[in-house]
């Protein structure tokens, strides 16, 4: 690295004038200084600096010109970018774009940019579809399935899934809040069995009588009122 500090630019004139004193004494007593070419390599024998560097293609281009073309580079990167993800975005239709946006790894922001530039439409549940489904959620809420195993099994969203489920009235449990109810039902047909109304039912097992409610509505227990028949089984 050349050194600009003044210090050294002038050790550097000193040591050039020393040189140039050197190199007269030794002219003077007939001596011949020889210059001896430095090659490239033994394959290129032509010395350093002794053809002109032809300028690249990049270095002839103005400033505006390179950062134009860098940004039109990066611009058709990004475009290359968005337009394979809008097609992947294609297996996300019916399950929304927030379900694209976690499984592509990018922003709901970014999806739903990149969606509404390529056209990409989702499809969305009607009312009755919810409804058709709001059985099947139901019989998986009893058999103990998480709500990404349900979502798995219907192949929508949990966001969907939870939209379902509370305009029908259904509602999730854990582990032991559905072991507990299992428990409860099955007391409860033992009581309904010996000929108990349903208020003595719910006292003898010391619940409320909308939780009775809730397991006979949900558990579909056939439990007729007091002065109502049985079905037979």
């Amino acid at each position: 690295m050349i050194s600009l500090e003044l210090s050294s630019i002038q050790q550097k004139d000193t040591d050039r004038a020393w040189l140039a004193q050197a190199m007269d004494e030794y002219l003077s007593r007939d001596k011949v200084i020889e210059v001896v070419p430095i090659s490239r390599s033994l394959f290129n024998p032509a010395p350093f600096n002794s053809e002109p560097i032809a300028p690249s293609a990049a270095s002839e281009k103005s400033p505006a010109q390179r950062n134009f073309a860098i940004r039109a580079a990066k611009d058709a990167k990004k475009k290359a970018y968005e337009a394979d993800i809008a097609e992947k975005m294609q297996a996300y239709r019916h399950k929304g774009i927030c379900a694209a946006a976690k499984g592509l790894n990018i922003g709901d922001r970014t999806a739903r940019r990149i969606a509404d530039s390529h056209d990409v439409k989702f499809n969305r549940l009607s009312a009755k579809d919810g409804e058709a489904l709001a059985p099947r959620i139901k019989a998986m809420i009893l058999e103990g399935l998480t709500q990404d195993q349900m979502s798995a099994e219907l192949d929508i969203t949990r966001a969907v899934l939870k939209r379902i489920a509370g305009h029908n009235g259904l509602r999730f449990r854990c582990p032991s809040a559905l072991a507990r109810d299992r428990a409860l039902v099955e007391r409860i047909k033992a009581i309904r069995d010996i000929g108990c109304t349903r208020a003595a039912c719910a006292r003898q097992l010391e619940i409320n009588a909308k939780v009775l409610l809730r397991l006979i509505a949900e558990y579909e227990i056939d439990f007729p009122i007091q002065g109502e028949t049985r079905e037979a089984a």
